[in-house]
């Protein structure tokens, strides 16, 4: 096969203008285009795999303070069930709750057996949980937010300072991973999360830590990381047009100079 018809089917398989951003950044290199193309994919498999225990470890730890919640305003810990929904929690997420219990039920299909509050859980997306902490500002577009952090959700992170300035560094530590997570989803082009790897590798240990700083051990792996991160620089420098190749660090001074 020509490279010309490797380009066109490369273009044809992956998008113009997704694939032509690996031909810029390997300065028009089609064969180090492809290999960047598919490191992107493995990094991506990276990203999920390592984000992913970061969101189990979020996920089940406000799910025990919002049970209490339950339990102390409704006699019932099941807090995803409309009728034990403390009021804060339905002002906030009541309708991807809604939504979780119907991915939940369609999935039970015919079966007898009763959706439980795990299986509602389960179907909660990270977004959720996301929107259960709030955005990163202190304004009435967040005060709901506020006030769950003050009565559960802060309970959750208790290595975190207990106060606002607490939810609000768990709210940009989420966003930031969940924004790196959705970029991975999608296979888009992760070159500016590989670079910033450190700060996903921050927020992730910043997390953890303020669930149980136990946690930040033998689960999220940190070098595999800076591995891909690594693996995607040396493919960069073998680039035969290396001189017109735009790698990390000249990347960074460009954006510098806008």
């Amino acid at each position: 096969m020509t490279e010309d018809k490797g380009l066109e089917l490369a273009r044809k398989f992956c998008g113009i203008a997704r694939f032509d951003r690996y031909l810029t950044d390997t300065g028009g290199d089609f064969g180090m285009a492809l290999s960047l193309c598919k490191w992107n994919h493995r990094f991506a498999g990276v990203l999920h795999e390592q984000i992913g225990y970061v969101e189990i470890c979020v996920r089940n730890a406000i799910d025990r303070q919002l049970k209490s919640l339950a339990l102390a305003e409704t006699g019932y810990k099941d807090w995803t069930n409309p009728q034990h929904m403390p009021d804060l929690v339905s002002k906030t997420v009541k309708g991807q709750i809604r939504q979780a219990r119907d991915l939940a039920q369609q999935e039970k299909g015919t079966s007898r057996r009763e959706i439980t509050h795990d299986d509602v859980v389960s179907k909660l997306m990270w977004g959720t949980w996301s929107k259960i902490v709030g955005n990163a500002e202190t304004t009435e577009k967040t005060e709901q937010q506020q006030a769950l952090w003050r009565a559960a959700v802060s309970g959750a992170f208790p290595n975190a300072p207990q106060n606002e300035q607490g939810r609000l560094s768990v709210a940009r530590n989420l966003a930031y991973l969940r924004s790196a997570r959705n970029k991975a989803a999608h296979f888009d082009n992760l070159s500016t999360v590989s670079k910033h790897k450190r700060r996903v590798i921050n927020a992730s240990f910043y997390l953890l830590s303020s669930v149980d700083k136990s946690f930040t051990h033998g689960w999220f792996d940190a070098s595999v990381l800076r591995a891909m991160s690594r693996e995607r620089q040396s493919i960069l420098q073998q680039c035969p047009n290396e001189g017109n190749v735009i790698d990390d660090t000249s990347r960074e001074s460009a954006n510098n100079m806008v």
